[in-house]
């Protein structure tokens, strides 16, 4: 009886020196969640705002640059709506892009991004346009300041970050996902497309205070009218 007691606290002792351990292991593997955000724009524009620059200081009217709420044009669904973007690039080099800041985020972390996009476009595939395609390349990406725009020497507004989605190349501000051509026969008419980043997600590390603004953008060269129609928009935020 008395070995077995002693066998007994042995135990009980080792239990009391290992089970601190098995907790500290399960606080250290423990699984932050996925922040997952979906738009739909019936009720407003959900603190999208828009961005417009490369154009000349006080064109917008000549630009006729619009964002708005509106329903999606026919031969869609006319009692959904949707964020509208439009404008005429006069410039060959009009920026478009939508932004939304997103906050209480950790800071100074990257974070792993990804967008699925549902975009209702009427643009050419294939077609000749003065100045540039309009089959247009789509970027999604951020940063962690407020964009906005400065003037330069010509007395143009200028982005404070780099854009150059032209090229159709992905730079360290905007991943391509695509382009926003949807038929190669004209007239063309509107259709929802998706583009997404769903294989290749960006990153992006948030400020001190934890922010960043997500924007997705179209940078043309096509010196004719560019009009989207955004649907939803969805974003899974997942640290790195």
């Amino acid at each position: 009886m008395e070995k077995r007691n002693i066998k007994k606290n042995r135990f009980l002792k080792l239990a009391c020196l290992f089970l601190p351990l098995l907790s500290s292991c399960t606080k250290d593997v423990e699984v932050k969640p996925i922040i997952e955000h979906t738009f739909t724009f019936n009720n407003g524009n959900e603190n999208w705002v828009p961005f417009f620059s490369d154009y000349p200081v006080g064109k917008e009217t000549s630009y006729e640059l619009e964002f708005t709420n509106a329903f999606l044009p026919a031969p869609l669904d006319r009692n959904i709506k949707a964020l509208k973007i439009s404008g005429i690039n006069h410039s060959d080099d009009l920026l478009s892009a939508i932004c939304h800041k997103f906050d209480n985020l950790q800071p100074n972390i990257a974070y792993s991004i990804i967008f699925n996009i549902d975009i209702a476009s009427n643009a050419l595939i294939g077609g000749a346009g003065v100045g540039g395609d309009p089959n247009l390349s789509i970027g999604v990406g951020g940063i962690n300041y407020l964009p906005t725009n400065i003037i330069d020497n010509s007395n143009y507004y200028r982005p404070n970050f780099i854009s150059k989605l032209q090229s159709g190349l992905s730079n360290e501000v905007f991943q391509i996902i695509g382009n926003i051509g949807v038929s190669s026969s004209y007239p063309t008419l509107f259709k929802i497309i998706n583009r997404n980043n769903t294989d290749s997600p960006i990153s992006i590390t948030t400020n001190a205070l934890g922010e960043f603004w997500l924007m997705i953008a179209i940078d043309s060269g096509y010196e004719g009218i560019t009009t989207l129609y955004f649907k939803s928009i969805n974003i899974e935020i997942d640290t790195k």
